[in-house]
């Protein structure tokens, strides 16, 4: 079964905004993360796999 090239370029593109919108996510994700260790007064891998766990919850919650 094959697709018009219109219905695969539709679907192209719809998941160009798909990617780029998971890239900006992933993007706001490590910068979460980032803030988080540094805001931290932990030891460096401590705070670190605390701010990593904090930033999972987080994202599974949204």
């Amino acid at each position: 079964m094959t697709q018009s090239p219109k219905n695969i370029s539709a679907l192209m593109c719809e998941l160009s905004v798909a990617l780029a919108e998971l890239s900006e996510k992933m993007s706001n994700l490590s910068v979460t993360l980032e803030n988080s260790y540094l805001e931290s007064n932990a030891p460096e891998p401590a705070a670190l796999m605390e701010a990593a766990r904090e930033t999972i919850e987080k994202a599974r919650g949204s």
